[in-house]
Order: structure tokens, then C-alpha cells, then sequence
């Protein structure tokens, strides 16, 4: 039994209560010495593996071995490191195609090489959680959890987090309680030096990673080609314009239900605006129209147009319009493809049929 004193990282006397350089408390631990005696001796648990060895250790060694126990540092620095690879693949890909306007063919490429990476360390990353939780006293069966709805995978991952148990289990040595020598430190290709540099250079490049891919969203569609709707749709138009474009739709249908045709026309394109024959037939086919209440707007399709963005909306639309004493009303669908102007977004037309299908 000997006692520890955190600050000065040495061992002292079973008798002193405080450390005799220092002067802070000490704490009681037993110790199990596997350094010559009288080397200069460090605790096991000061020392760090680099986040390289880490990976390489998790990915090699241990790549089926659920055996023994793995610290939480091993755990973070392997599922950090992961991770920050992963978002730099994406990053990379995505920077290239917002340059080369590849549309999906590199983001599909990108995918699969994380879809392969991700079988690949899918076995050591499970036999590591495996001995995450043999070093807080769990068997492998605990990782059943992940497969209850909702709060299992939360509970997993909190076990996963727990602090390791400090004394020997049936699972393994506690390590924390091992000391070595410089020498074998160097071996073991540990170092007492802290990772804190390095963990915030990680995360400074996880930052830019994240960045460099935002920024790329917006840029990656290609010019006069339609873009299938899905999770990056509001960064090829814009987070809020689908919102302000049905905005635009039901103000021009209102305006024109008003009869005010003057306040309908400013939400056509600028291109109509500028033509005196276009502005008459966009006037004459207003005041010809019935009444239109729009019940439903959907987005069909967004698309990039040079610079300029598009949403063809497929609309739900009531017609209503006096019958011989009655009110008669329809329903019909149309498309229609509005076009970010200026900031705002204009009505370029109304179709039957999708536009983009043509």
C-alpha cells in the first residue's frame, strides 16, 4: 500500500497523509510495481497513447479482441479520432464537388468509402465497447441495449462513459494501479505528456471541416440541372426560401382575388415585367381567372438556373367561380416554378404537367 499525491505525481510513505514536497493530500492506493527498483517510477494513469496509437492499437491488436479492459481515454480517443476522419472525408468531397459542379457522383463516392470504413472498424469498434464495459464491471451482454427504442442506445452510451471500476475484476487488472518505468513507457509507446494540444487541434479541424462543408452545400448543384429533394435542399436554395416562395404564391393568388393586378404582377419574373406584351397577357390572364384559393403547396423539384434558384411547387388549388345562380368550385393540381430574384421570389409560370420532366 502506498499513498499518491496528484500534483506532484510521485508516491509517498503508507504513513504520509500529505505530500512531503507539496504539501497536498494524499490518496491511499495499492500499487504494482513492474520497474526495477529504484528507476524514477510513474503511475500507468498519467501516461497517454497519441490519438495515432490509440486508432492503431484498437484497429490492430485489439481488432477482435473483447478480452481485458479498455480506459475511457482509449475509448474517446478511438471514437474522436473516427469521427474527425469521417467529417474530413465529407468536407473533402463535398469542397470538390461544389468546384467541379459533379452534382451527386462524388458525394455517392464519398458515401461509400465511409460505408466501407465504417464495416471495416465496425468489429473493433464493437470488441472495444465491449472492454469499456468490462472495465466498468459490465459483461458484453449489456450491449443489447442499443437495440431498445429511444433510451437504450442513451443508456449505453452513459455506461460507456462511466468511470472504470479502480480495483481488479473478473475482466481484468485495473490498471490505474500499475506504475512503470521511463523505459518501458517508451516502449509502450505512452508518454506522461498531456494530449490536450492535440485533442484542440482535432477539434479546431473538425470546426473548419464543418465549415468547409457548409460552405460547399450551397455551391455544389450544377448550373440548368434539376436537384432530386432531399436533406441538402435547403442548402441549395437556402434555409427559410421555400417558406418565402409559397409566401409569394399566396399573395399573388390573393392579390388577384382582390383584383388588385398591379400588386399580383410584382410577384412575376422581371423578365415579364420588362416586356409591355408579356405584362399584357400576364394582366388580361388575371382578370379573366376565378377565384383560386390554394389548399396545398408542395415542393417538387429545386434547381439552380445559372445563379438564380427555383422551386417548382405542385399545388393543390380550389377554383371557384359563379354558374347560373351557383357557386361552382373545383379542384384542380398545377405547377408552379417560382424564381429568386433581387432577394425576392417571382412567379416564373404555371404548368399542367412538371416542368422538370420535360
Amino acid at each position: 500500500m502506498k499513498r499518491y499525491c496528484d500534483a506532484c505525481r510521485q508516491y509517498c510513505d503508507e504513513a504520509a497523509m500529505f505530500c512531503p514536497t507539496c504539501g497536498q493530500y494524499t490518496v491511499a492506493t495499492e500499487v504494482e510495481r513492474i520497474a526495477p527498483e529504484g528507476d524514477v517510477i510513474y503511475p500507468f494513469a498519467h501516461y497517454q497513447m497519441s490519438y495515432k496509437d490509440t486508432f492503431l492499437y484498437v484497429m490492430g491488436k485489439k481488432f477482435m479482441d473483447t478480452d481485458g479492459r479498455a480506459s475511457r481515454r482509449e475509448f474517446f480517443q478511438f471514437i474522436f479520432l473516427w469521427n474527425v476522419v469521417i467529417i474530413c472525408i465529407l468536407a473533402v468531397f463535398f469542397a470538390l464537388t461544389a468546384i467541379f459542379k459533379t452534382g451527386p457522383y462524388l458525394l455517392g463516392l464519398a458515401w461509400m468509402i465511409i460505408s466501407i470504413l465504417g464495416l471495416v472498424s465496425f468489429v473493433p469498434m464493437v470488441a472495444l465497447c465491449v472492454r469499456r464495459l468490462h472495465d466498468t464491471g459490465k459483461g458484453s451482454d449489456t450491449l443489447l441495449l442499443f437495440f431498445v427504442p429511444f433510451v437504450g442506445p442513451l443508456i449505453l452510451l452513459g455506461l460507456l462513459s462511466k468511470k472504470g471500476q479502480a480495483q481488479d475484476n473478473q475482466y481484468g487488472s485495473a490498471l490505474q494501479h500499475i506504475v512503470i518505468d521511463k523505459r518501458l513507457a517508451s516502449i509502450m509507446k505512452v508518454s506522461p505528456t498531456s494530449s490536450s494540444l492535440t485533442t484542440k487541434v482535432l477539434i479546431a479541424v473538425i470546426v473548419s471541416a464543418l465549415c468547409v462543408s457548409g460552405l460547399s452545400m450551397r455551391y455544389m448543384a450544377p448550373s440548368d440541372k434539376t436537384i432530386s429533394m432531399g436533406w441538402f435542399a435547403n442548402a441549395v436554395v437556402g434555409e427559410g426560401s421555400e417558406e418565402a416562395a409559397e409566401a409569394s404564391v399566396k399573395e399573388y393568388f390573393n392579390a388577384v382575388n382582390n383584383k388588385d393586378y398591379d400588386k399580383a404582377f410584382t410577384y412575376v419574373i422581371d423578365q415579364a415585367k420588362a416586356n409591355p406584351t408579356e405584362k399584357q397577357k400576364w394582366i388580361e390572364s388575371m382578370k379573366k381567372a376565378p377565384k383560386v384559393d390554394v389548399v396545398s403547396l408542395g415542393v417538387s423539384q429545386v434547381s439552380r438556373v445559372g445563379n438564380l434558384k427555383r422551386i417548382t411547387f405542385e399545388a393543390n388549388l380550389q377554383m371557384t367561380k359563379p354558374s347560373e345562380g351557383a357557386v361552382e368550385a373545383t379542384h384542380t393540381k398545377r405547377y408552379i416554378s417560382v424564381i429568386e430574384e433581387n432577394g425576392a421570389w417571382h412567379i416564373e409560370g404555371f404548368y399542367k404537367d412538371d416542368p422538370n420532366d420535360k
